[in-house]
């Protein structure tokens, strides 16, 4: 090799390393989360809601300083079935009614999931959220008659900000269409009333629209009834320019993929 072959090759191992420290910095490397699982849903509403009675018996405050023989150590309240039984097991008698949207930090979100590959670098997989979700579901029976969801595109965030304002300006252009919807069309039917816990597989047909654009998708869902809340998780893969999407660029992005994984987690509440 000679001199000048090796200089150029030392300058683009420089250069590379350059990037990829770059990257590093940017926080193009971050770990993806983990894709929606009806599992993970379900234990963010147990998170939030369930709260452990003075009798439970997990926590051992009978025995503080050492004293194991006080009566009250077996006292009947403290192994009442009603202390530890878990709230998810509760028979559900009905869905009929009004169900709404409920805040919840890792159980209620809309996003997506794509691959870009970063000029030198390689493939990397990235995941945008927003919490910012609301709408209502609403049952009579054994039907699924009414589903309307509204999401905020605007704050649709990922590992990296300069990432978030290119997809926002350049692909969602969040400025001229801020929020994404869905809107059922057909009917679901569930069969009968799933035991608390029991998880449910059905199709969610539907209108979705984003970036101002409105198609015809059926949705595949996961339920599921968890201490008093319905639980719903699904992914629905979509391309972009179905809804008129601009893939964004960037001077360390080389391509991103023209197809994106929606995914929705969501709890409604009565």
């Amino acid at each position: 090799m000679s001199r000048l072959q090796k200089i150029l090759a030392s300058a683009a191992l420089g250069l590379i390393a350059v990037v990829a420290g770059l990257a590093w910095w940017l926080g193009y490397f971050s770990d993806s989360p983990d894709a929606v699982n009806i599992d993970a849903a379900s234990a963010a509403v147990g998170e939030n809601t369930t709260v452990p009675t003075s009798g439970d018996t997990t926590v051992p405050t009978d025995t503080a300083g050492g004293d194991t023989t006080a009566p009250t150590d077996t006292a009947p309240t403290d192994t009442a079935p009603t202390d530890t039984a878990p709230t998810d097991t509760a028979p559900v008698d009905n869905i009929d009614g009004t169900w709404t949207v409920q805040p919840n930090e890792d159980g209620t979100f809309v996003g997506y999931r794509i691959n870009e590959v970063l000029n030198s670098i390689g493939d990397f997989e990235v995941v945008g959220r927003t919490g910012d979700v609301t709408g209502s579901l609403e049952a009579s029976g054994t039907t699924i008659t009414a589903v309307d969801l509204v999401a905020q595109m605007s704050t649709l965030t990922t590992d990296n900000g300069g990432r978030d304002r290119q997809m926002r300006s350049q692909a969602l252009e969040t400025e001229e269409f801020p929020e994404a919807t869905f809107v059922l069309t057909s009917l679901i039917e569930i069969g009968s009333i799933p035991a608390a816990g029991e998880t449910l597989s059905v199709s969610a047909l539907g209108d979705l629209t984003i970036h101002g654009v409105t198609q015809a998708v059926e949705f595949p869902l996961q339920a599921r009834v968890v201490s008093g809340s319905i639980v719903v998780v699904g992914q629905l893969s979509v391309d972009l320019a179905d809804y008129d999407i601009a893939t964004p660029s960037a001077p360390i992005v080389a391509s991103v993929e023209d197809t994106a994984i929606l995914e929705l987690s969501v709890i409604f509440g009565r």
